[in-house]
């Protein structure tokens, strides 16, 4: 029998265990619970620590040098109203469902099809999380050579950092919201400061007209490459929006951190680029005297991005393999991502992120026509639950007619054939293909069952 210290340890233990199976998420792919939905700061708190990113600030640095400042503005205005509103209507599916995106491709495109896609998706944020990773590697490394005078091997640091961020989405949205919540007010506190510094010791005016350092871009690329940039996001976007407790939050969350904060962010980290000549977020927080703080921000703002893209990457892995635990596959996708990191992937992600965007964009524009036409498949009910076995082949012809159609109006210099010039954004002539396709198919397949019979 035991003691009566012992019954104590092991009721204490029970306790751990319960706490820990509460905290942990476990069954990603079922309808999400009333006692877990959020109001819209939840998602609008994520996506802006999604936001504040080491390859924000390079983007907005080379936007600086490719457009004055003042013809800039609009552009990136624009092209974030778009991503927000393509967002939104993702994101209204995933409300609706409030399942996530890898449960929505096994109702449109079948049990067997939607797992095809869903391994797409998950190289694509596995490499995401391997380029994120070996970019702050990267500058952490270059910030204690800088300022300690000293350096750290990659291997090991790479190691501490993929097992860091792997660490909260491993336990699942609970500690994704609340990683949000310390990091988001703490990025944007420091980046204040040198934005403070530069607002008081410049003439920032006549550096937002000042002409572009490089070849202009056009009005229309530089939308382009904002929504094309986002468009996996705006793809995986249920994910997130499964957890918002009415469609308002969503629309309203959607639009305060895409809609508002990505352009300010976006546009302010243009304007850092220009007064400090760099869109190196280490070298502009160096420079504006703030590079004590530097390490801690950047590990801050890779990890709550980071975190993310590994959640979500574990959640189309659970749709794949469903036998495992989702926190088993978490660790899983960490440690292919981290290794992506070891490998260098930074060198090779370009090209394929490219691709990977041509092909993940249509799965957007066939699932939003597939709930619209057969909303019952959608609904969070038992029978809507069930899937389509194999694959659904409408959805699949709608798919590849997407790609194909994305193919032809991606310039040859990234790739692609360049027959067509449409929207001048290949990832939203593939979504809107693939929409339409889906479309015309659906409404072809339901006359076919309407003609009556001759007698």
């Amino acid at each position: 029998m035991p003691t009566d210290d012992a019954r104590v340890v092991l009721d204490l233990m029970n306790k751990i265990r319960s706490q820990l199976a509460r905290l942990i998420e476990r069954s990603p792919l079922v309808p999400v619970a009333q006692e877990d939905q959020r109001t819209w700061f939840f998602l609008a708190t994520i996506q802006v620590g999604v936001i504040i990113c080491v390859p924000m600030f390079a983007l907005g640095g080379e936007l600086g040098r490719h457009a004055r400042f003042v013809d800039l503005s609009p552009a990136v205005i624009v092209g974030s109203l778009i991503v927000a509103c393509l967002a939104s209507l993702t994101g209204l599916v995933g409300r609706i469902t409030r399942v996530p995106t890898a449960v929505i491709m096994r109702r449109a495109f079948g049990s067997a099809g939607g797992k095809i896609v869903a391994v797409i998706l998950v190289i694509t944020l596995f490499g995401w999380f391997g380029v994120q990773t070996e970019m702050l590697v990267h500058s952490i490394r270059m910030l204690l050579e800088g300022n300690a005078g000293f350096t750290v091997p990659r291997l090991p640091v790479t190691l501490a950092c993929g097992a860091l961020m792997s660490s909260t989405a491993i336990i699942g949205f609970r500690a994704l919201g609340k990683i949000a919540y310390v990091a988001v007010p703490l990025l944007l506190a420091v980046i204040a400061v040198p934005t403070w510094i530069a607002l008081t010791t410049h003439d920032v005016l006549p550096l937002l007209v000042a002409p572009a350092a490089e070849t202009p871009f056009s009005f229309g690329l530089i939308v382009s490459i904002i929504s094309g940039g986002f468009m996996v996001g705006i793809t995986i976007a249920p994910d997130l929006t499964r957890f918002l407790r009415s469609s308002n939050d969503m629309v309203i969350g959607t639009f305060v951190s895409l809609g508002l904060g990505l352009p300010v962010l976006l546009l302010l980290s243009t304007l850092l680029g220009l007064v400090y000549g760099s869109g190196d977020l280490i070298r502009v927080l160096s420079v504006a005297g703030v590079g004590a703080p530097a390490l801690f921000v950047i590990i801050l703002a890779t990890w709550t991005s980071n975190d993310k893209n590994l959640y979500e990457a574990s959640l189309s892995l659970a749709a794949v393999l469903p036998g495992r635990e989702r926190w088993q596959l978490t660790a899983l996708a960490g440690v292919v991502g981290t290794a992506m990191a070891v490998g260098g992937i930074f060198e090779h992600f370009i090209d394929l992120l490219i691709f990977m965007g041509i092909t993940i964009a249509p799965v957007a524009g066939v699932y939003l026509v597939d709930c619209l036409v057969n909303r019952a498949l959608y609904l969070p009910t038992d029978a809507a639950r069930i899937e389509s076995p194999g694959i659904r082949w409408r959805s699949f012809v709608a798919w590849l007619g997407g790609i194909a159609l994305g193919l032809l109006t991606l310039p040859v210099s990234s790739h692609g054939l360049g027959y067509l010039h449409l929207t001048s954004v290949p990832t939203i002539d593939a979504m809107l293909a693939a929409a339409g396709i889906h479309w015309t198919l659906c409404q072809l397949s339901a006359q076919k069952r309407t003609i009556p019979l001759r007698s």
